[in-house]
């Protein structure tokens, strides 16, 4: 579990970074390519680094390669019951050992709230620039993640690795 946890929380830190010198370079639609771009690459490299496959989930995604599987949607499903029901966002993770078409494997989530700088893309359709409007409706035509605010459970970050 320690493994796995160090592994998921590597990511969101230098995505954090990269969003804000983007945000402050360019305003918040340059953030969007971040996200569209720059985060799937990082997740990337950090499996090649860790061997661990490493990827962002969302019951409301943006991006189609989002989606998560039955054993994300689960977890995601528990985690958004246990948010609701008074828990921190922040501390929810579900870890454990699975067996896939016969592959025995680790699979491990981390939840990832909305953070304030989130919101100029993730918040309320009614609040957002215009600008971030028009890119998100040319990259993302179905794009179900708005409406988010601050502390909000908005996916996780998933990991698995055979054992």
């Amino acid at each position: 579990l320690a493994a796995a946890r160090s592994v998921a929380s590597s990511v969101p830190p230098k995505l954090l970074a990269v969003l804000q010198e983007e945000i402050a370079k360019g305003g918040p639609e340059g953030a969007i390519d971040v996200c569209r771009l720059k985060a799937p690459q990082m997740a990337k490299e950090a499996s090649e680094k860790t061997g661990w496959s490493i990827r962002r989930v969302s019951l409301r995604n943006r991006n189609p390669k989002a989606v998560p599987d039955a054993w994300e949607r689960a977890a995601l499903e528990d985690f958004d019951r246990r948010a609701a029901a008074g828990e921190n966002p922040a501390a929810l993770e579900k870890g454990e050992v699975v067996v896939d078409n016969g592959v025995k494997s680790y699979r491990y989530m981390k939840a990832l709230p909305t953070q304030q700088l989130c919101v100029a893309c993730h918040g309320p359709v009614d609040q957002l620039s215009p600008a971030v409007k028009a890119k998100l409706a040319q990259h993302y035509p179905d794009d179900r993640a708005t409406g988010f605010s601050p502390g909000q459970l908005r996916g996780a970050m998933t990991i698995r690795r055979a054992l």
